[in-house]
């Protein structure tokens, strides 16, 4: 794995939109929460320095997105899953 290529494992959650996800650290392993890099970017395992990325930041965000979401007028699950059907 070339360094700064983070890769994810998703897991089902029925409280968020898209599938919850979990980042996987490339030196040692580990299955990561959110909390787990959201202050320091660092692994709290094996201290691996994440790189400021893109991916990284929508993993950390994601959740307040879901949330955002779901507090719009007028947006419904039943709306979500129409437009998940089309593609």
């Amino acid at each position: 794995m070339e360094r700064g290529e983070l890769h994810f494992r998703s897991f089902a959650n029925p409280a968020m939109f898209a599938a919850d996800r979990r980042l996987i650290c490339p030196q040692c392993g580990e299955s990561l929460v959110r909390s787990d890099v959201e202050v320091f970017s660092a692994c709290p395992y094996c201290s691996y320095r994440f790189e400021p990325s893109i991916e990284l930041e929508d993993f950390i965000l994601e959740p307040e997105v879901d949330n955002w979401m779901k507090r719009q007028p007028g947006f419904t699950f039943q709306f979500l899953n129409q437009i998940k059907n089309r593609d």
